[in-house]
């Protein structure tokens, strides 16, 4: 990995930031209601997504699948920044399990999906939808029912960490990414040849997802509500564009097996802002608001950290 020219970085993430800005202006303009974005998001989520994923594993021998590194580097520096965050917001800020959960859950898991996804594919292609895929295993298998487990458990006193757990679980393994990456691997395990004419469906399914998400983010964050940064969100901010960065950098160094572009693509998605539905899952614990109100400035923020990256990194 060598290092690039500031200018040559600006090139690589600008036209992301530019769409996520479009869809930011056409949503707030009017041209664009927000029933409308929730069904970009929809068909992002629900089926280019999956397809581009599901393309992706199965089109790649088995052997090419298999990085245990890469989710055990990526996986304990989640954790860690996960259990890091969570413990502060609990001995310093006084919270509640279940809004500690919360602040570790938006400093842990990153907006993979809608913008990840297209600065990794500019970067190297389709190859980069493994580790891609990998994470998402570590981000909806581990980090997501983990986080939701102990929300669960901290708002109905006296529940079981374990069955709130396989709750989370349970309802997970119905998402339609878990299920693509799920069939891709078996498809690729088996070494099962997908009809042509199915083949070309997805693919061309898969090619709307990139420019599509960015404009998706933009419109979803029109409606984020912008506030003064308190201490609480500057706790999450932090959290996840310095704290995850800086874990699964760590990993990286502890480790030492990734390949070159498994170790960028790790790094880049972990110092992207949250997911998007973040504050969604939040409004069933009184949290939107607040995890509404993190996204905004983390988002933008992001624009720093991601450059940063890949400008030490490519």
């Amino acid at each position: 990995m060598t290092a690039s020219s500031p200018l040559t970085v600006f090139a690589i993430t600008s036209p992301a930031f530019v769409l996520i800005g479009l869809g930011y202006l056409c949503v707030k303009a009017g041209w664009l209601q927000k029933n409308g974005v929730q069904a970009l998001g929809w068909f992002i989520t629900r089926i280019g997504l999956p397809a581009a994923i599901f393309q992706a594993l199965s089109s790649r021998s088995f052997q090419d699948i298999l990085h245990f590194d890469f989710l055990l580097v990526y996986a304990s520096g989640s954790l860690i920044a996960f259990f890091t965050v969570l413990g502060l917001a609990i001995i310093v800020r006084k919270k509640t399990l279940t809004e500690a959960a919360f602040f570790g859950l938006g400093s842990s898991l990153s907006n993979t999906i809608l913008i990840g996804y297209p600065i990794i594919i500019g970067l190297f292609g389709p190859a980069a939808l493994v580790p891609f895929a990998l994470a998402l295993i570590v981000e909806n298998l581990l980090i997501l029912p983990l986080s939701l487990a102990l929300a669960e458990t901290g708002a109905q006193q006296g529940s079981r960490f374990l069955i709130a757990l396989t709750h989370s679980l349970k309802l997970l393994l119905k998402n339609p990414i878990v299920i693509a990456i799920m069939g891709g691997i078996i498809s690729s395990a088996l070494s099962i040849d997908i009809p042509t004419v199915a083949d070309r469906v997805i693919g061309s399914l898969a090619a709307t997802v990139s420019g599509l998400a960015q404009f998706t983010i933009g419109g979803i964050l029109a409606g984020a509500a912008i506030k003064m940064i308190s201490k609480d969100m500057s706790l999450v901010a932090t959290g996840k564009l310095l704290i995850h960065p800086a874990a699964v950098l760590l990993m990286v160094m502890i480790f030492q097996t990734l390949d070159p572009m498994f170790t960028t693509v790790a790094i880049i998605l972990s110092c992207l802002p949250m997911f998007s539905i973040y504050a969604v899952l939040a409004m069933d614990y009184d949290l939107g608001e607040f995890c509404s109100s993190v996204l905004l400035p983390t988002t933008i923020l992001s624009f720093i950290t991601i450059n940063l990256a890949l400008w030490l990194l490519v």
